[in-house]
């Protein structure tokens, strides 16, 4: 009768090992797709908080943290809004760096049609070149602000560069391009795909 146990007793002991592996890989976070791409260009920047799913804030403060700035440059700010009119419209600022300190700002105004076609509104030399914060107000008088984004080019020791682009404080776009070792990883949000990350080793 012993004999006849054994085989039953094993079977039951198998099975119960077999759960208890089961249940710590269920423990266990999946890795991403893009993290893995992430890893395999820049594996410094390892943190468990982004390996599930990539936050583009969270991975800014970690390369951050890994990669000192010594400049950072807002190179656009982009606002859409509705204007008085209900109109929908762009305001865009681009920055052009002359040496260090020196900043020319232009100012590009656009209509947007229902059909999403974008005709440009002209503008006065005052308005267009590094105009005053009262005439950035104007446009924007009475206006409903749908984004507002702002493009970033950070400068970093050892010939690596960031940039970035947010859209109020949350970041939607991320490269990191390492020109001395010849990497860069690129991420971004996209709809209904959420983070998508590539690695590129040059």
């Amino acid at each position: 009768m012993f004999n006849k146990l054994l085989p039953g007793f094993f079977l039951a002991a198998i099975m119960m090992a077999g759960s208890q592996l089961w249940a710590a890989d269920m423990k266990l976070k999946p890795v991403s797709v893009s993290y893995e791409n992430l890893m395999r260009c820049f594996p410094e920047l390892q943190d468990d908080s982004l390996s599930f799913k990539v936050d583009l804030n969270r991975l800014k403060d970690v390369v951050d943290d890994k990669f000192v700035t010594s400049q950072s440059q807002l190179r656009q700010r982009k606002i859409q809004y509705t204007d008085a009119d209900k109109n929908l419209m762009n305001l865009i600022l681009r920055n052009t760096f002359r040496g260090e300190k020196k900043v020319e700002t232009e100012l590009v105004l656009q209509q947007v049609d229902d059909k999403g076609v974008i005709t440009d509104v002209k503008l006065t030399d005052n308005q267009r070149l590094n105009p005053k914060q009262e005439i950035i107000n104007n446009f924007l008088l009475n206006a409903t602000i749908k984004s507002d984004e702002y493009s970033y080019l950070d400068t970093k020791l050892n010939e690596v560069v960031s940039t970035y682009k947010r859209n109020f404080k949350d970041v939607q776009e991320y490269e990191l391009d390492d020109k001395l070792n010849h990497r860069d990883v690129s991420c971004e949000k996209q709809k209904n795909l959420g983070i998508i990350c590539t690695c590129t080793k040059k």
